[in-house]
């Protein structure tokens, strides 16, 4: 987030379950990372996940590559979003609409069964899984039988157990939730709406939400009654929800689209700071770096304390080979947004660019503090097992190397490089431990796998 590559700070997990430096093309199917656009869903689903009763920290929110509009629940408490879903709205109340229903299916526990050994150290594997699923119900069946070959077939029925009385219990929370916040559910008629529309003029494969979500009139008629009764203003969303979605879909225009499609989008006389945001991705795409920075930096001059804005200048600098100015960029982000792991590791990342003994050991703290945050950003685990390499701690480095087979649900390799790692780790400690949980891990990997 060829289109989008890794080396892009808006970074792709692959659906073989690592990160790959390749180009991903229009009809690829993976997961986008990107600080500001997983920021900004968390901050609109945040207070849904607190009233339908749960810990918003428990739900993952996974944002998939993908034209598709669609939007599922997996595995339990794992909520998927499309990039084709959030372009497809047009305003933020439309997919807190989607959020709401969704959460719905995680509360009533309607996907609950089956994955339920979604874990940091397999991520990899059942992404992998959910993800070849969800391409076959969108039409895609070759590929999606080719992803999840070898892997569960047990999310595939997941991803496809939906209901009719599901769907409507699901509503019915979503609207709950809705109105408990003062939002009101238009957004969400207004996309179901949409997606029938296009369901009724399309005679090939039709969109595959309506697939997974089947949207029969009762439901729409209910939700548009709901709508009609509320005395919620329709135009009425939390301070910020409306700057962030439309610099949201300024980056993901900017990133995932030909950068003449952006300028005829967002032209030079929209001086409006999303357009701004967008003209300046699109610069860097056309490699035109004093176009980008000129624009990055007068949004830096409006808003210097804003994180965001100093880790795309960052990542302009980076990918330009400017190294040391990009880590001057990205420790600002890093010190304005402490808790992001996806900034950290990519501090750390400028940091061991460098490579001189000095940043290399600066590089250290940052990803360990990534991996600390999210223990499932595989780019982090890959510098520091070079980080470590370079420091000569032998130990530490395979320790990363059992952290990214394990990410990549590869029970040989983590067995491997436990074994190279205990020859020098301490006897005790926090390592050794760690070492110890992923060798019992690979373990439970086999027998999983003989089961």
């Amino acid at each position: 987030m060829g289109m989008l590559q890794l080396f892009y700070r808006f970074c792709l997990i692959m659906t073989c379950g690592f990160f790959a430096a390749m180009p991903l093309s229009a009809h690829a199917f993976g997961l986008i990372r990107d600080a500001e656009t997983e920021a900004t869903l968390r901050a609109y689903a945040t207070p849904i996940f607190e009233k339908a009763g749960l810990t918003p920290s428990s739900v993952r929110i996974f944002i998939v590559n993908s034209p598709e509009i669609n939007a599922f629940v997996a595995g339990g408490a794992n909520l998927f979003i499309h990039t084709g879903l959030i372009l497809a709205t047009d305003e933020p109340s439309m997919l807190l609409g989607v959020i709401a229903h969704e959460t719905g299916h995680i509360e009533g526990g309607h996907l609950i069964q089956g994955m339920e050994k979604l874990k940091n150290a397999q991520l990899g594997t059942i992404l992998s899984t959910v993800l070849g699923a969800a391409i076959m119900v969108g039409g895609g069946k070759d590929v999606g039988q080719a992803v999840i070959a070898g892997g569960q077939e047990v999310a595939k029925r997941d991803f496809l157990a939906f209901s009719r009385s599901n769907e409507n219990a699901a509503d019915q929370a979503g609207l709950r939730y809705l109105d408990a916040l003062g939002i009101s559910a238009n957004g969400m008629l207004r996309l179901f709406e949409k997606l029938r529309q296009n369901e009724h003029r399309r005679f090939g494969k039709p969109d595959p939400y309506v697939l997974t979500h089947p949207l029969s009139t009762d439901r729409i008629t209910h939700i548009r009654n709901h709508v009609l009764q509320s005395t919620i203003p329709k135009n009425k969303l939390p301070t910020n929800f409306q700057a962030r979605y439309d610099r949201m879909i300024a980056k993901l225009r900017g990133f995932m689209q030909d950068p003449s499609l952006t300028f005829t989008q967002y032209p030079e006389k929209d001086a409006s700071l999303a357009a701004r945001y967008a003209r300046s991705i699109a610069y860097f795409k056309k490699a035109d770096l004093t176009t980008a920075l000129k624009l990055i930096d007068g949004l830096i001059a409006e808003k210097p304390n804003d994180a965001y804005f100093h880790e795309l200048r960052g990542q302009f600098l980076f990918e330009n080979g400017k190294v040391k100015e990009a880590a001057a960029s990205y420790q600002r982000a890093a010190q304005l947004q402490p808790g992001s792991a996806l900034i950290l590791a990519n501090y750390g990342q400028t940091l061991l660019a460098q490579d001189t003994p000095e940043t290399i050991a600066q590089s250290i703290r940052p990803l360990e503090k990534a991996v600390g945050i999210d223990p499932s950003l595989t780019m982090a685990w890959e510098q520091l097992v070079i980080a470590y390499g370079k420091q000569n701690n032998p130990g530490r480095s395979f320790l990363a190397r059992a952290e990214v087979a394990a990410l990549q649900g590869n029970p040989s390799e983590i067995k491997r490089n436990v074994l190279q790692a205990q020859k020098s780790l301490p006897k005790q400690g926090p390592a050794r431990l760690r070492s110890e949980d992923l060798q019992r891990l690979a373990e439970e990997m086999d027998e999983d796998k003989k089961r």
